[in-house]
């Protein structure tokens, strides 16, 4: 069991990493030991050309066109004892319209920079030991921290408002490998700056998200299938008469389901591809996510 989650433990950084992105946030169950340290560098190219306009989904661009997104991740994760470990992410994000057209909001028609740099803690508050099983209580808080960009745009990822997220859930993982996850959380907001359009500042809707996986780990091979949703606590739709054209006050919510595969190159060295996509949402892109990454493992 200890092979299948130290090879589990660097999957966490190839996993979610827009803010359609923050798909799989910053929390898995698996739990590094104490002086585990793994670092991954990946990307993730997210791409749609339809969009969600409150609920219903419309051409985001003129036809044979689409927007593009890039992130590219820099992920570590510690453990600082056995229970305790703090993760951080650094994305770069890079976003374009194919089809040349400004951004109605913002006139923009590209976007890069370093967007919403989160740092977590998790704790594995409790384990109970089966005959050949152990369930896990996970908690955990993160801080995300924006870095200054333009978030009111339809290429922008990020809301540009400094939030805390707080998680709770359940881990089992199984002597022959497979395991399954629930995570709870909720997302609060701040307000975020009002650069283009009048009024001041306009506040962020908080959220609720749930994440669900499972999957198979082994010295081998890690394989996992996952769901997520996010619903906004608060907000309006891009649509209606309420919408002043401040994108981070919109009423977001998605579903999402994905896969992720990992595996080690040599024992300190893995690269893992994932693939995600959007089957419901509101006031974002219908996006397919495709995922690569580069994880080095070591102990200090």
């Amino acid at each position: 069991m200890i092979k299948n989650l130290r090879l589990a433990l660097s999957v966490l950084g190839m996993i979610g990493l827009s803010t359609m992105a923050n798909a799989q946030g910053m929390l898995d169950g698996f739990t590094p030991k104490k002086g585990s340290l793994s670092v991954t560098a990946s990307y993730s190219r997210s791409q749609f050309d339809e969009f969600y306009l409150g609920k219903e989904k419309v051409d985001a661009v003129p036809v044979h066109e689409e927007i593009n997104q890039n992130i590219f991740s820099l992920y570590a994760k510690y453990g600082i004892t056995d229970r305790l470990s703090v993760a951080v992410n650094l994305p770069f994000i890079s976003a374009d319209n194919t089809s040349g057209l400004g951004d109605p909001i913002n006139g923009e028609n590209s976007i890069s920079g370093l967007q919403d740099i989160s740092i977590a803690l998790k704790l594995n508050a409790h384990k109970f030991n089966f005959e050949k099983a152990n369930l896990n209580i996970i908690t955990g808080v993160t801080a995300v921290i924006p870095t200054g960009y333009e978030p009111n745009g339809i290429l922008s990822l990020g809301s540009g408002a400094f939030g805390i997220d707080v998680t709770a859930g359940l881990h089992l993982n199984t002597d022959v490998g497979f395991f399954s996850t629930i995570l709870a959380g909720y997302n609060f907001r701040g307000d975020a700056d009002n650069d283009l359009t009048p009024g001041g500042d306009f506040g962020v809707p908080n959220a609720f998200v749930t994440t669900g996986k499972i999957g198979y780990s082994s010295s081998f091979i890690y394989v996992e299938a996952w769901a997520d949703y996010l619903n906004s606590e608060e907000g309006v739709d891009i649509a209606s008469p309420a919408f002043r054209g401040n994108f981070p006050e919109t009423n977001v919510d998605y579903s999402r389901v994905g896969v992720t595969v990992y595996k080690n190159i040599i024992p300190s060295l893995g690269v893992s591809v994932g693939y995600g996509r959007v089957i419901d949402g509101r006031n974002l892109g219908d996006s397919q996510i495709y995922t690569a990454g580069l994880t080095y493992n070591l102990s200090i």
